[in-house]
């Protein structure tokens, strides 16, 4: 062969030799590939182990924490279960109550049990060469008053001082073991087992679950302590006397019910004292034994009561150091809305007995007109209007001679009149004025117009 023919038969083994590179080439391209994806993979198991250990750190780091609080809720759990049991209210209730329930049941039974640590013990309430029987007797003589003890349960009279003979006109005999309800006037019971039945939960403390947004019930167990011993109390009432006078006993020929209708009459009594709470058996009254169950504590009402009388005119030349004075509030038609316990010595009315009623009812019918101008003035003034001297009628149908200071309360907010407030001031009567009595049925409606007539001005 020719060196021409060989060159030309060496050029398809170059082209074959490239060809070759090319495989060789496109083979290791493959191996490449393959590399990277085992790389990659390799990264991603590096990537996997790393994610699951920081899962791991991170679950060893919750545990802890999550322990911690489980062990916080579990202490804070049985405190709160060592509170329901301390808690006399949380003794009835059938299911489990929730954590803001108990502690307002808690913070409520402190409340009730706040006056205990002011009440008196047994060795600092009088000094200790003072026998108890002389200490008693000074306490009733500075008080002028009688001592008095009643079971809160049923109102029963267990103690009664002999003092009690100088002012009602009963002897010790009669009223110890009878009970208070029988000599207290009928419209006043409930006020007086409002004060004996003193429970821990005031009506308006009243309990109401945090989770159903319902009431508690707050009734508790038969011999439970509901009261709280040294609790104050201070309350009026009217009671019964025996007025027993010698016309009576000569009028012979009266019947006997007429007799008693007459003899028995109501003297207003103020009554101040304390809760107290024995243990049972410390007491030795008689008949208590068969009321009470074994082992219930005694809950009784110790008190003084003071009787008080509506003064009376003053004769001819009297000096009246400081007059009597006591505070009124009425609405804008003349209703009372308030009244100083101050009053009741002035005009006999217990508060609750003038509230609701208008002030025109007792007014003299010839100090209507003045009123009623007074009254105008003070709803459109700002200024304190002084009233001239004028009759109100005191509950044993007498007049009494009051001149009062009125003035009006205007809401900032709303720029209208809610209340007057009124202070009265008691004089003796005065000469001149008319002493015939005389007050108008319909006189209530005086105020009421003058409201009116008040509310039209506005507009």
């Amino acid at each position: 062969m020719t060196p021409s023919l060989a060159a030309g038969m060496e050029t398809p083994r170059k082209r074959k030799g490239s060809t070759d590179n090319q495989d060789s080439k496109s083979a290791s391209i493959p191996d490449a590939d393959m590399e990277d994806e085992e790389e990659e993979d390799e990264e991603e198991e590096e990537e996997g182990f790393n994610g699951e250990d920081q899962k791991v750190k991170i679950q060893c780091f919750r545990e802890p924490h999550s322990q911690i609080e489980k062990r916080r809720r579990d202490k804070m759990n049985n405190l709160i279960d060592e509170l329901s049991a301390m808690i006399p209210s949380c003794h009835p209730m059938s299911r489990r109550l929730d954590k803001l329930t108990v502690l307002r049941m808690a913070v409520q039974h402190l409340k009730s049990l706040k006056g205990s640590s002011s009440s008196f013990s047994e060795t600092t309430y009088k000094p200790s060469f003072l026998p108890d029987e002389e200490f008693k007797q000074l306490v009733l003589k500075a008080a002028d008053g009688f001592l008095f003890v009643v079971g809160c349960d049923r109102g029963k009279i267990v103690f009664v001082s002999e003092s009690i003979t100088k002012i009602l006109n009963y002897s010790r005999a009669e009223l110890i073991g009878q009970s208070l309800f029988d000599y207290v006037h009928p419209k006043d019971m409930g006020k007086v087992k409002e004060q004996l039945s003193a429970s821990e939960l005031y009506p308006r403390e009243r309990l109401i679950d945090a989770k159903t947004g319902l009431q508690v019930p707050a009734d508790l167990p038969a011999g439970a302590n509901r009261l709280g011993s040294g609790a104050r109390r201070s309350f009026f009432c009217r009671m019964k006397y025996n007025k027993v006078s010698v016309k009576v006993e000569e009028n012979e020929f009266q019947p006997g019910p007429s007799k008693r209708k007459e003899s028995q009459r109501f003297c207003t009594v103020h009554c101040t004292g304390y809760l107290r709470c024995w243990p049972s058996g410390t007491l030795g009254v008689e008949g208590e034994g068969d009321t009470d169950k074994e082992g219930s504590p005694f809950n009784c009402l110790v008190a003084v009561g003071r009787v008080h009388a509506p003064s009376a005119p003053q004769a001819n030349g009297g000096v009246q150091v400081k007059p009597t004075e006591f505070i009124t509030r009425y609405a804008m038609d003349g209703k009372f809305t308030f009244v100083d316990q101050r009053a009741t010595t002035v005009l006999g009315y217990l508060p609750q007995e003038l509230l609701g009623t208008s002030c025109y009812e007792y007014v003299h019918q010839d100090d209507l007109l003045h009123l009623s101008e007074r009254h105008r003035e003070v709803l459109r003034s700002k200024e304190k209007i002084e009233t001239n001297c004028y009759q109100f009628k005191t509950k044993h149908g007498s007049f009494v001679t009051l001149q009062s200071q009125w003035f009006s309360f205007v809401n900032p907010w709303t720029k209208e009149v809610e209340y007057i407030v009124s202070t009265n001031t008691s004089h003796p009567i005065i000469p001149g004025m008319s002493c015939k009595p005389g007050t108008m049925i319909y006189a209530g409606s005086i105020g009421t117009q003058i409201a009116i007539e008040l509310l039209d001005y506005n507009r």
